[in-house]
């Protein structure tokens, strides 16, 4: 068994952390309860080492930032003062029962039970197994951690930010039609809503995708800041312990990296940069790694997808590489050795599907994001005859697909009826607050989870529902050669309705000769 001895160093420091934990927990309690507009003046920071003294520091200012947001924390922001206060001379019992105590009182977070404590004495478990498992039971009865189950989930935390290697069963991405559902919702965040949300209860899994991503960028353009960035990759593990084998865990990327903006000097840094990102999820159990096909040609597109992908280590039959593709950026086409520029949405998209297929990747990725924040509707800017195209013509050549940008619930339906396999839905639009006047976000939202999962099952039942999927499973049967002439004609009989939004004769045929759709 995997095991970590505590010194009294690393037990005060994950005692601080549950204070600032705490202190976020009382932010976003006071947030919910707000009738006001949220507001959010600084970014997400990137992650700094501290020195215990410098944690000491860190809860005391987030403790005045809360007093100035929400001056009725007054009470609680000095109860925490005076643990800050009694931290140096405390033995660490005392100190680990004071914080859950103040848990309990504040926001009812901790279970009560007869623990130990934080023993600096005893080797604690941290087999990073064991309190996956945990967590799975704690999800499926739906109930809080005790103060023992709490400590030992942070404790797994602690393991993961030292080093601990993560050896969870994965779950991979469907196969187009033949998931348990077809079009599977990716709910986004960059961490931190996963772990308090997505994951915590069992039907926020069916169906879904959980992918990990930075969304902020705040009201900055897209050559200045991508609009999806790279996560913090503790944040991935954290999140694929608590997941395990119950969803497939998914993340971004990111566009490459060109130094000098010379494609061929800077080829070899860049593919070798990204490919060991890639690497490093894969071995972790991430099921899908989404890279972005900007400041490239079409040539130089191909070029970069063939070269990333012989880098990246990695199950190619079960973890998969996305390209992603922005439809309101232009693409120059020079593989004939011309150059034209394309601008179309939909024309966009049909070329993403060819390089795509040229470059050896899996899937493809069609993203609506613009300079404008939050993003227009994806679902808005194509009819639903260029959606279903898209993802039809990349079915039928063997290539999952994707749409993200702007998603609300009203979108969600739209999505479906076009049989795409997955949808980006999360951040500022559907899952997070935001400051409209900086764009920064604030907390996560799950409750919402079951409302878009409703809504999503609800139009997969729907007849246009129903065919879509029906046909995403004929155009991958296609794509491997599986299916007979009367099957084949189907497909296209099923896709010309489908594209009418006029399926119900074709379903009343499948119905009264069901061997029709036998694949």
């Amino acid at each position: 068994m995997s095991v970590m001895r505590w010194n009294e160093d690393e037990a005060r420091r994950l005692i601080l952390g549950q204070m600032v934990s705490l202190i976020d927990g009382m932010r976003t309690q006071a947030i919910r309860s707000s009738t006001g507009k949220f507001r959010k003046r600084e970014p997400i920071s990137v992650f700094r080492p501290q020195t215990l003294q410098e944690l000491m520091g860190q809860v005391e200012g987030e403790l005045e930032k809360l007093v100035a947001e929400h001056g009725q924390l007054r009470d609680f922001a000095e109860s925490m003062r005076t643990l800050l206060r009694r931290m140096p001379d405390a033995s660490l019992l005392e100190m680990y029962d004071a914080v859950m105590d103040a848990s309990e009182q504040w926001l009812g977070d901790v279970a009560v039970e007869d623990a130990d404590g934080l023993r600096t004495d005893a080797q604690h478990p941290t087999q990073l197994e064991e309190v996956s498992l945990l967590i799975d039971d704690l999800r499926r009865e739906r109930r809080k951690p005790t103060r023992r189950e709490k400590l030992a989930i942070h404790m797994a935390h602690e393991a993961l930010a030292n080093g601990a290697r993560l050896q969870l069963p994965y779950k991979p991405l469907p196969i187009p039609g033949f998931g348990d559902t077809q079009t599977y919702m990716s709910v986004t965040d960059p961490g931190e809503g996963h772990l308090a949300g997505t994951t915590t209860r069992e039907d926020w899994l069916r169906g879904v995708l959980v992918h990990v991503e930075h969304l902020e960028r705040g009201h900055q353009d897209r050559e200045s800041v991508e609009s999806y960035r790279i996560p913090r990759i503790l944040n991935v593990a954290k999140v694929r312990l608590h997941v395990s084998g119950r969803a497939p865990v998914t993340s971004f990327i990111g566009r490459p990296m060109f130094d000098s903006g010379k494609f061929h000097l800077d080829l070899w840094k860049t593919v070798q940069t990204m490919s060991g990102t890639c690497t490093a999820m894969f071995q972790m159990g991430v099921s899908e790694c989404k890279v972005a096909m900007d400041r490239m040609t079409a040539s130089q597109i191909i070029e970069f997808m063939r070269c990333l992908r012989s880098n990246i280590l990695r199950d190619s039959r079960t973890q998969l590489l996305s390209a992603a593709f922005n439809l309101n950026t232009p693409l120059v086409d020079d593989r004939d050795g011309r150059s034209r520029i394309v601008v179309d949405r939909k024309e966009i998209g049909l070329l993403g599907i060819e390089l795509v297929k040229a470059g050896g990747f899996d899937k493809v990725t069609w993203d609506g994001a613009a300079d404008t924040y939050p993003s227009l509707p994806m679902m808005e800017q194509l009819t639903h005859a260029e959606a279903l195209e898209l993802v039809h013509r990349a079915h039928e050549r063997g290539l999952r697909t994707y749409f993200s940008a702007g998603f609300r619930f009203p979108h969600i339906p739209l999505a479906v009826y076009t049989g795409v396999d997955g949808v980006g839905i999360g951040g500022a639009q559907i899952l997070r607050y935001m400051d409209s006047q900086t764009g920064f976000h604030g907390p996560f939202q799950p409750e919402n989870i079951s409302r878009i999962l409703a809504i999503r099952d609800e139009a997969a039942r729907s007849p246009l529902g129903r065919a879509a999927a029906l046909l995403a499973r004929l155009d991958w049967l296609h794509s491997q050669r599986r299916l007979d002439d009367r099957q084949e004609e189907l497909r296209v009989e099923l896709y010309e309705a489908l594209s009418r939004q006029q399926v119900d004769s074709v379903l009343q045929g499948l119905e009264s000769q069901p061997q029709a759709a036998t694949v």
